[in-house]
């Protein structure tokens, strides 16, 4: 959740800076492409004592990265000032060889600059998701110690603030400080994740042909409608306590109202219906209140904001349940989906939905559009 806040904020200072530098940018010629790697050094963060046994030396490590350098081709690429898209390839020793050994993350990312790309110091925002293989997890028998993975396959998110010096029109140098989480949101227990915060050095190299930054001849985003009302139906599958046990079905059906903000952005409003199989069990085993089956199904309203990425959407909301307090996670929830286009009026999305920050459940579905 803190991760999420956070970018809106830089994203907040980036459209403002996009307006300003626009002027500067038409005369900017940039390479396509840019090979780089860097080296890292963190720490697993013990946010859950159960995390004590498997925290160790500090963790190490380095990533292989290469991007594109966007020039305007797509209206969007000069709203979000011409960010980078590309694929990190994140090897990591965790330093706890018999817990959890090394973990392997693969990703695709945007790469947002600050400041108009004539600077040779400038300052980027990158976030990614993707997979991520943790070498050794939980096992009864022969690692009981290890709360953090359950599954070797596992979703991985990285934020990172860069501060980048251009040597010349090619060579460039970075130093930052990141953020790596690896979860299965919730999908098998346990699953207390693994929080590695970590500062990091790094160079690439830019090659391919120079592109001129492209300014649109028209600012109006045509796809981004003023109001939209859409029906939303997601489900995915999660485990609860003890270890080991069965799988639950969750679910969530949304009816969404959104209003244009800026070209590519959106504020939005939705009533939220949860349902969760295993709610109810979870509150008989761990001896807390009772409460009607009905009542696990859980009603609420939330706000969020909407990014458009061409076609692409990220949409994250906030909300809270109309019920009493949750006995489990309180009455604080946080909804946040990735979305594409079918057809004019069909998306599939992604969607993870938290409490308190910490995953609920990862789900797969569909949103029907009801405005023309």
């Amino acid at each position: 959740m803190k991760i999420i806040i956070l970018i809106f904020c830089l994203f907040i200072l980036t459209f403002q800076n996009v307006r300003a530098s626009e002027d500067d940018e038409a005369k900017t010629t940039v390479p396509e492409w840019q090979l780089g790697r860097h080296i890292l050094s963190g720490k697993i963060l013990e946010y859950n004592p159960l995390m004590a046994p498997i925290i160790g030396r500090p963790v190490i490590g380095g990533e292989i990265f290469i991007s594109r350098q966007t020039y305007g081709a797509h209206s969007w690429n000069a709203f979000f000032n011409y960010p980078e898209y590309g694929i990190s390839y994140t090897f990591l020793d965790l330093g706890s060889p018999n817990y959890v050994g090394m973990a392997h993350c693969l990703f695709p990312y945007l790469n947002f600059h600050f400041f108009n790309n004539q600077n040779h110091l400038n300052l980027h925002f990158r976030v990614g998701t993707g997979l991520a293989y943790v070498e050794k997890v939980y096992n009864a028998e022969n690692n009981p110690l290890n709360q953090a993975s359950s599954t070797h396959l596992n979703a991985v998110l990285n934020a990172q603030l860069q501060g980048v010096c251009k040597i010349d029109d090619r060579w460039t140098v970075f130093v930052g400080g990141g953020l790596l989480h690896i979860s299965n949101g919730a999908y098998q227990l346990p699953n207390l994740g693994l929080n590695i915060a970590n500062l990091f050095t790094g160079i690439s190299y830019s090659f391919g042909k120079e592109n001129t930054l492209i300014i649109p001849e028209s600012k109006i985003n045509e796809k981004n409608r003023n109001w939209d009302c859409s029906v939303l139906l997601s489900a995915g599958v999660k485990e609860i306590k003890p270890i080991g046990g069965n799988k639950y079905f969750a679910g969530d059906f949304n009816v969404e109202v959104t209003k244009k903000h800026l070209q590519y952005t959106r504020f939005g409003l939705s009533l939220d219906i949860t349902y969760d199989a295993s709610e109810y069990n979870c509150i008989i085993l761990q001896s807390l209140p009772a409460v009607n089956r009905l009542n696990t199904t859980r009603i609420g309203v939330s706000g969020g904001y909407v990014l458009l990425f061409g076609d692409l959407s990220l949409n994250t909301y906030f909300g809270v349940y109309l019920h009493e307090a949750n006995p489990l996670y309180g009455r604080i929830y946080q909804r946040t989906s990735l979305r594409y286009p079918l057809s004019d009026r069909l998306n599939f999305m992604i969607t993870l939905r938290n409490h308190k920050g910490k995953a609920d459940y990862v789900g797969f579905g569909f949103g029907y559009r009801l405005t023309k």
